[in-house]
């Protein structure tokens, strides 16, 4: 912080000015002085002239010694009377000590303070420090207490003078494994110092000063850290940072976890692939890495982590049951052993169950507009040798309004159906919302308006696109040939597996002709995906986001009615794929970012039924779901640890399911911030920096009492008091000279 933003002045004031009438005490000595010189009639005499002469000779030094004696006298009784009138001085802010004071302690309690150093974390030295402060506070001082995190918790909001109370809080604050919202921290504060009636107030952050904790919030604008600071400054309270952290830390940590395959089912193998991060000044050698499938520790691995490197470990894990199960990668542990670990929950189903809804329902062989599409999803659905990787229920559209989603299907394929009511369209939202995917087909049977006006609704519904005209001709294309499909580098996930593969296998997807389609309409800055195009440039399959499901969107039919794509072998791999990506949103769901809340969508008989969810810490808290449109909601915002939770759902539902919280990779970045960068990243705010946090300990009184001056008189008093006995016999012990 430079100079120039503290006040260049020092103040003077007193803390009992009444006292200060007692100076008048100080003339006392000089009355006494000129009392005692009273004239003297003079009388010569003989013996006088030898007298005289000596005195005269001395003259100049006694009067020294008297006038000097006079000083250290008036001088005594100016300190006494001075010290207790009780004199502060202060060199920064506008507190005044002696005086009733609000303080503000505010605990970083972000992840980067679990670095431990002797044994002793950085959130133990904070908590240590911040009950010592609130010990040597004095009789009257009112105290709050805010944690910073993400979101920031207010745990003490009204200033409290009960220490007690403020000392159990400290004593019981645990560490939470997320980020921290500084924005949000600065707003908890400014509330807290809003409703304090007391005028004089103090801030004080006990952080590490981790430079990702000390930045806004990704997405937030810098301006609204620059309003509430503005706020805080107007209020005129001392602010502090105490500064607990040190530059270049050594730090390893588990960045990533996941599995290769958009969902999993029983009995599968599927790769597993961790991400491990060195975060340290000096190369990792032979860091042993561990992959444990609910909690049983599995295969092993020993890596070397060059600096400033993501490395990359692979796993196969066999997944045997269906049910919700938990994995976990570990290494060897370090000084922030929070970051040595991974969670992921993983849903296991027995099969993908997908609901296929035809619009051109024929019972013909090949002659219904899924009949490709189900083939393609379930090739081997009733053989006894393999167990099918999805199970496919085909209704017609008439049938559609009367089917039950909700849990029982994990995609919705919707194939060239002519129109949907506002019923269908709140049932597939509904299903979205539950994390279910949706695969819409095109065809000759699609009604263009009922479509834009229900389903994409001007970019606020679930379709993507808007169907625009019809392109081609199927019965006159397939004569004259069709148009290609371009893979556009084979970027999306749907056909990465193509990427690298050989011209004759490529050729299954780039060589499908298409000889109708919809033209798909994006809404400018659309955040959907386009996965696959024409070879026109128009969008053939769309990727979007829908609350916590996904909705692919595809320009042609599933059937050989517009395309040659279910001719060729391309068609299998590219469908099942396709439907397991859109399934993959009931696994998203059940893995998020510490301090994230967790929603998950429930049928509606499940409306005010009550949640228990057990913590990683092995406690239990309780939730209830309410009411949500055609659903019922959990929402769950105690998810500040990392590690599986368990929620069970109780009557009518009596569900049972598993989500796993992570930290944020980047809270394992030990960079920090010094003074001056501190200062550039919130400007306009008026700080103090404090970093050697072991002498603060040993006395927390010292900041505390910072510009009292009453002891120090008392003090110079006492030394004077002496001074003045020696003087007084030294100078009464003279011998006149002649």
């Amino acid at each position: 912080m430079p100079p120039a933003s503290f006040p260049p002045l020092l103040a003077l004031t007193f803390g009992n000015l009444p006292m200060l009438a007692g100076l008048a005490a100080a003339a006392i000595p000089i009355l006494i002085h000129l009392l005692n010189r009273r004239k003297f009639r003079e009388t010569r005499w003989a013996a006088m002239r030898f007298l005289v002469a000596a005195i005269r000779k001395n003259q100049r030094r006694i009067r020294i010694e008297q006038w000097l004696l006079l000083a250290v006298r008036t001088l005594l009784i100016v300190l006494v009377v001075t010290a207790m009138a009780k004199p502060l001085l202060e060199a920064f802010g506008n507190v005044v000590s002696g005086r009733r004071t609000h303080r503000v302690l505010v605990l970083d309690g972000s992840l980067s303070m679990g670095h431990a150093t002797a044994g002793t974390t950085r959130f133990d030295q904070a908590k240590v420090l911040a009950a010592q402060l609130v010990k040597d506070s004095r009789p009257g001082d009112a105290i709050s207490l805010i944690l910073m995190g993400e979101p920031p918790r207010i745990l003490i909001g009204d200033p409290t003078p009960n220490q007690a109370e403020v000392q159990k809080e400290i004593q019981e604050l645990p560490i939470t494994h997320g980020a921290t919202n500084l924005v949000a921290t600065f707003e908890a504060v400014d509330r807290v110092l809003e409703v304090s009636s007391i005028p004089q107030k103090e801030l004080i952050f006990l952080t590490d000063l981790q430079a990702t904790s000390w930045r806004p919030k990704e997405g937030s604008a810098n301006d609204g850290l620059d309003r509430v600071v503005a706020r805080i400054e107007a209020r005129q309270p001392r602010s502090v940072v105490i500064d607990l952290g040190r530059a270049g830390s050594e730090n390893r940590a588990v960045t990533g976890l996941q599995i290769e395959r958009p969902v999993v089912t029983a009995g599968a193998t599927v790769p597993v692939r961790g991400t491990l991060h060195n975060y340290g000044p000096s190369r990792a050698e032979g860091v042993l890495v561990r992959l444990s499938l609910d909690g049983r520790v599995g295969p092993e691995q020993s890596v070397d982590l060059p600096v400033g490197e993501d490395v990359a470990v692979l796993f196969n894990e066999q997944f045997l049951t269906a049910g919700d199960h938990v994995l976990e990668l570990s290494m060897d542990n370090d000084a922030l052993p929070l970051d040595d670990r991974r969670t992921m929950a993983v849903p296991v189903r027995d099969a993908v169950k997908v609901l296929l809804v035809d619009g051109q329902f024929k019972s013909e062989p090949f002659q219904a507009e899924t009949d490709y599409l189900a083939q393609a999803l379930a090739p081997t659905e009733g053989s006894a040798s393999e167990a099918a990787l999805m199970r496919a229920d085909v209704i017609p559209e008439s049938q559609f309004s009367r089917r039950e989603l909700g849990n029982n299907y994990d995609v919705v394929g919707l194939c060239n159906v002519a129109q949907f009511s506002q019923p269908e369209v709140a049932a597939l939202e509904d299903f979205l919302a539950q994390g279910g995917g949706i695969v819409v087909f095109g065809g000759d049977q699609v009604i263009a308006d009922n479509y834009n006006r229900l389903l994409h609704a001007d970019g606020n519904g679930l379709l993507p696109a808007a169907i625009g005209p019809t392109i081609g001709d199927a019965v006159a294309a397939r004569k004259q040939g069709g148009i290609g499909l371009n893979p556009l580098g084979f970027r999306h996930p749907l056909i990465a597996d193509f990427r690298g593969e050989s011209d004759p296998v490529t050729a299954g997807l780039t060589r499908a002709l298409t000889y109708q389609h919809h033209k798909l309409v994006l809404p400018k800055g659309s955040a959907a995906r386009v996965a696959i195009a024409f070879d026109d440039g128009d969008p053939a399959i769309v990727e979007a986001t829908r609350s916590r499901g996904r909705v692919y969107q595809v320009a042609t039919s599933a059937d050989a009615g517009w395309t040659s794509w279910p001719l060729h072998n391309s068609y299998l791999p590219v469908m099942q794929q396709l439907f397991l990506l859109a399934a993959a949103g009931k696994l998203e769901d059940r893995n998020i970012r510490v301090g994230q809340p967790y929603d998950r969508s429930y049928p509606a008989t499940g409306a005010a039924s009550t949640a228990t969810v057990s913590t990683p810490r092995g406690g239990s808290l309780n939730a209830r779901l309410k009411a949500a449109g055609g659903l019922s909601l959990l929402h769950f915002e105690q998810t500040d640890l990392a590690g599986a939770y368990q929620v069970r759902v109780g009557p009518p539902l009596n569900d049972e399911s598993t989500f796993a919280a992570s930290p944020d990779p980047a809270e394992s970045d030990p960079a920090k911030l010094d003074r001056a960068a501190l200062a550039q990243r919130i400007p306009g705010w008026n700080f103090l920096l404090l970093d050697n946090w072991r002498e603060l300990s040993r006395s927390a009184a010292s900041m505390n009492r910072r510009g009292e001056l009453h002891r120090s008189l008392l003090i110079g008093a006492l030394m004077l008091l002496l001074l003045e006995s020696f003087l007084a016999w030294r100078f009464g012990h003279h011998e006149p000279s002649a």
